[in-house]
């Protein structure tokens, strides 16, 4: 008992206690998916801890091992997240965790650790629900016994660690330790866990592990970014990080990660990581070092290299605001970029995010936060050489689809930016290819499931839309569109193909034949460069309600899938349920008799998404937190959608009509 006392105050006194008003139950396992290498002939950077750094998205919650994986290059190693909520280092030990780490460590591996926010507090006090491990570093133990009435002897927390280390070494694997992720109120004044930092430190250096001290790498961030911006990092009171903040400290740790001795894991990164990331304050005032300030009035300009479209109109001292769209357009190489906003309130602000030709970024975000969302830039020059044959209308009206810059549209009720930046993001990519259904329509009131389906997963994948109206396999082959796909296509990218509408019209006596033949190659293809191919049947028309219109296309799509074993997304089937459900409302889901308005687009894109989840693709990991689902039989009233309209109109109907 005096022991027990006598640690409680030690605890209390350095700050090693965690905050208590924040709940930090013990996850379940059995509801937390089990990460493996997707090449182990690559090396793997391990990662082992809490929930600060392994949150599931739950009540908004993430850790920064969730996203950190787009800092790495997926064709050079594997990134595997073995944290779980509620452990400490003892529990992550006992439960038998580390031992599957270790297990799966081979010679060249990485494996960083980082544990201490639940280990601190009483060994024996039924609070701690069995976590807490004796401070320091020795060989102290103690005997705990279990609500089972099994004895357990506990060690010091630098013990485990040294366990861990231990192991690593064994397996002629690298060991990083790193100290714990700081609390919210706590960067601002002093340091958080001074003592944990110190023991973690302290094994590093005995046991020839390499060391980081996170949270003051963290604690220095926030301290640059400011109060306001901190607050909307945190999903709870003081320790759970919201998905700007996971990544936020994913950044951290990477930029901890390139002070290592040697930066062992530096040509693992992104090749463009060193990039420097583009900073935007918008506003009258100055910003800090390092950002461009754009005032309004500041029109693009290739010179320039950023500016708002022409239309914009609006200002504000804090951030721009206006009572209408705008556009903002930055210069950038083709890439996949993540883009991070810090969004204002001026007066209930509501604001939805478009990028490029009107694909749907980010949906109703409310009053004053910070997003992120991975975003694909895209030019017709095939690597290697040639390039795509584009259409007048891609030529015209749909040039910003495959111009040298990322233009972004803020709309909504008075979208308020206070800034932006924009990085280079190394991570997989979602091709689609396919028909107008598919493709970025370009103008209001026409839509397609591909423009939408960005808006429903989260900043770690981006969606790179090749589709193009009036295209059939044939003559998307033709136009180098698969070239140009198959040139950018890396191990861990996916390839959604969906086409039939127009195929349908071709009159060959072969044309079945050949659309069979031509999109088993495609499957094939997609698969000799690491990616997945993902069919999807096509939607039916308005009048196929109850007859099929498309001449048992689908058919040969699913057969397809079943003979090669490939993953398949019957919209075909699934749209028929969703036109019956609409009954009376379907014209409102239609713009003509094949494609689609807003919101038939966006129920199609929900369709796509909860085929995802029933085909049990890994990539369903990357759906957004706020998708729980969708059932096209039971549908939300139609006066629950509402989508702004972007600025853009036309009455001109899509190829392939």
């Amino acid at each position: 008992m005096n022991f027990c006392l006598t640690t409680l105050a030690i605890l209390f006194t350095t700050g090693l206690l965690a905050a208590a008003e924040d709940e930090r139950p013990v996850v379940d396992a059995s509801n937390v998916a089990v990460e493996t290498a997707a090449n182990r002939n690559l090396p793997t950077f391990h990662i082992a801890g809490d929930s600060t750094v392994r949150n599931g998205g739950k009540d908004g919650m993430w850790g920064w091992g969730e996203r950190i994986a787009p800092f790495f290059d997926s064709n050079k190693i594997n990134v595997v997240n073995h944290a779980i909520g509620g452990r400490s280092a003892r529990t992550f030990f006992t439960e038998g965790r580390w031992q599957k780490v270790a297990d799966a460590l081979k010679p060249g591996d990485f494996v960083i650790i980082q544990f201490g926010h639940n280990d601190q507090g009483c060994v024996g006090d039924p609070a701690n629900k069995g976590r807490a491990d004796l401070p320091g570093t020795g060989a102290e133990t103690v005997e705990d016994i279990k609500p089972d009435g099994t004895k357990e002897t506990v060690h010091t927390f630098g013990w485990y660690l040294k366990r861990f280390v231990s192991d690593a070494h064994a397996k002629k694997a690298t060991a990083i330790l790193c100290s714990p992720v700081p609390h919210k109120d706590r960067w601002e004044n002093g340091r958080d866990f001074e003592n944990l930092a110190a023991w973690t430190e302290e094994i590093a250096k005995s046991d020839k592990a390499l060391y980081f001290d996170l949270t003051q790498v963290i604690t220095g961030a926030y301290q640059k970014a400011g109060r306001a911006q901190v607050e909307t990092f945190f999903a709870d009171r003081n320790t759970h990080t919201s998905e700007a903040g996971a990544s936020f400290n994913a950044a951290c740790v990477v930029a901890g990660l390139k002070t290592l001795p040697g930066n062992p894991l530096g040509k693992f990164l992104a090749v463009n990581d060193e990039a420097p990331a583009r900073r935007f304050s918008f506003g009258t005032k100055e910003p800090k070092s390092g950002w461009n300030r754009v005032a309004a009035g500041d029109l693009y300009s290739p010179h320039q290299g950023y500016g708002f479209e022409p239309g914009a109109e609006g200002g504000g001292d804090e951030c721009f605001t206006s009572d209408n769209p705008f556009l903002f357009s930055v210069k950038l190489p083709e890439g996949n970029y993540i883009v991070t906003l810090m969004l204002d309130d001026a007066g209930g602000s509501v604001t939805t995010v478009k990028s490029e030709t009107r694909r749907l970024m980010l949906e109703k975000v409310r009053s004053k936060t910070t997003c992120s969302f991975i975003v694909n830039i895209r030019t017709p020059q095939i690597p290697g050489g040639g390039k795509v044959n584009l259409k007048s209308r891609e030529l015209a009206s749909e040039m910003v689809g495959w111009d040298d810059k990322l233009t972004l549209e803020f709309n909504g009720h008075r979208p308020a930016l206070r800034a932006l930046t924009i990085a280079p993001a190394a991570v997989a990519t979602v091709f689609l290819t396919g028909d107008s259904t598919v493709c970025d329509q370009p103008a209001e009131p026409w839509g397609s499931w591909g423009q939408m389906l960005p808006r429903f997963f989260g900043p770690t994948i981006a969606v790179a839309n090749y589709a193009q109206s009036g295209e059939s396999i044939r003559s998307s082959l033709g136009a180098g569109r698969f070239d140009k796909v198959f040139s950018l296509m890396k191990r861990g990218d996916y390839h959604f193909i969906q086409f039939g509408h127009n195929d349908m019209k071709d009159k060959n006596p072969d044309a079945l034949d050949l659309y069979r033949e031509n999109l088993e190659k495609l499957v094939a293809r997609t698969r000799e460069l690491g990616g997945t191919p993902v069919l999807v049947t096509s939607m039916e028309r308005k009048s196929g309600v109850r007859e099929d219109t498309l001449a048992g296309y689908p058919d040969i799509v699913r057969a397809i899938a079943k003979k090669e074993h490939c993953a398949l997304i019957d919209l075909h089937a699934m749209s028929r349920t969703l036109y019956q459900s609409l009954g009376a409302d379907l014209d409102k889901a239609f713009q003509d008799g094949t494609h689609h308005n807003n919101y038939g687009s966006y129920l199609l894109a929900r369709c796509v998404v909860a085929g995802i989840q029933q085909a049990k693709l890994p990539l369903a990991e990357f759906i957004a937190a706020d998708f729980t689902g969708f059932d096209p039989s039971k549908l939300d009233a139609l006066a629950t959608f509402e989508m702004p309209a972007s600025p853009t109109v036309s009455d001109e109907k899509p190829l392939g009509n």
